[in-house]
């Protein structure tokens, strides 16, 4: 029988090899890479196209669900479940946005994230069973509430994470590869939607947004 094959990205590395560890045990399962980082995680996605990849949201650099359209990119069959420890509604219905198959909590037994390997690799979607039933319904129906963030494009919810982290322009456009000044462009779009007419502001009420 062939294996399901299984990428691991958490900054974490005793998640990393605990997760392994467990997986590798599965007789359906095998883990063929790891990574650390975002930046990190394509290369390994290109080499081995998983089945399935699971992802931590926070991490250096670009978010796990910023990631999501990169590995969609790289290898489309590969089905992704976020594994957090966060069980905010925006983020959760982001990461289904972008294309994201399952959600797991970090709190959950191990054998719901085994669950949802089986379970995505066969197409379809999978929940945590702890997440709120208000937030499994909606998800469900494809009717939900969008936080304020909602109003930001991808290249600007992604520049949003990156400033809550206190980066600054510079080095947003290097992990992004864009010049310094288009930065500044979108940080100015994004002040404007999220009616934020100072920079203190604005880090203020992103850093209640994006968990680190």
């Amino acid at each position: 029988m062939e294996k399901i094959s299984v990428v691991i990205i958490d900054d974490h590395p005793v998640i990393r090899h605990g997760l392994t560890s467990v997986l590798q045990k599965q007789p359906d399962m095998a883990v063929v890479g790891e990574s650390d980082t975002a930046s990190a995680a394509l290369p390994v996605i290109k080499e081995f196209s998983p089945d399935v990849a699971i992802l931590d949201i926070t991490m250096d650099g670009i978010s796990g669900i910023d990631l999501i359209p990169y590995i969609r990119s790289a290898s489309e069959e590969t089905a992704i479940i976020i594994y957090s420890m966060h069980q905010n509604n925006d983020l959760i219905f982001r990461a289904f946005n972008a294309g994201a198959k399952g959600y797991v909590l970090k709190a959950d037994e191990v054998s719901v994230l085994i669950a949802a390997v089986r379970e995505t690799v066969q197409g379809r979607k999978f929940l945590s069973p702890s997440l709120p039933q208000s937030i499994i319904e909606q998800l469900g129906s494809g009717e939900y509430d969008r936080g304020v963030l909602s109003t930001l494009s991808p290249r600007e919810y992604e520049i949003a994470n990156l400033l809550a982290q206190g980066m600054i322009p510079d080095e947003i456009g290097e992990t992004l590869f864009i010049s310094p000044k288009t930065v500044r462009v979108h940080r100015t779009n994004i002040m404007h939607k999220l009616n934020c007419s100072r920079g203190n502001e604005l880090l203020l009420l992103l850093r209640d947004y994006f968990p680190h």
